[in-house]
């Protein structure tokens, strides 16, 4: 199955303010690799996600924080091209043990909005989830599958 059946990718917009119960969860700047999430579904932009404990039931993972390099706002398409090589590169391999190409993990992404760029926001989320997003127990990092 190719990337873009298998990957999703959503506007990172730290700074937009989202409803009062968005910002109970912790905020995207403030993300670690290895964390887990209850909601990897959101609307275009999201300041905060529900980070659980990754021994509950969750529907995400994050796997990897890759940087895009300082500059112009380059696009919503490079960005989502730039977040695709990231997330499905060596990243994946390094944490999931097996390339992504012979995975049946999926990722989806965070990257930056206009918005946020103009903040120095240039952070790459990288979520593994599952593809039918059914949410699981346990973290995937060495799963080799």
């Amino acid at each position: 199955m190719n990337s873009s059946a298998r990957r999703s990718v959503v506007a990172l917009a730290a700074g937009a303010l989202l409803s009062v119960a968005a910002c109970s969860g912790t905020s995207v700047l403030d993300l670690e690799v290895g964390q887990c999430l209850t909601d990897t579904t959101s609307d275009d932009q999201v300041s905060s996600v529900p980070v659980v404990d990754c021994a509950e039931p969750h529907t995400g993972e994050i796997f990897a924080l890759p940087q895009l390099p300082d500059g112009d706002f380059p696009g919503e398409q490079v960005i989502s091209d730039q977040a695709d090589q990231m997330c499905a590169g060596q990243a994946f391999q390094d944490y999931v043990g097996v390339a992504y190409q012979d995975s049946g993990i999926s990722y989806s992404t965070l990257v930056p909005s206009p918005d946020t760029w103009d903040d120095g926001d240039r952070e790459i989320v990288c979520i593994l989830a599952a593809q039918d997003g059914s949410s699981s127990t346990g973290s995937l990092r060495g799963a080799d599958r």
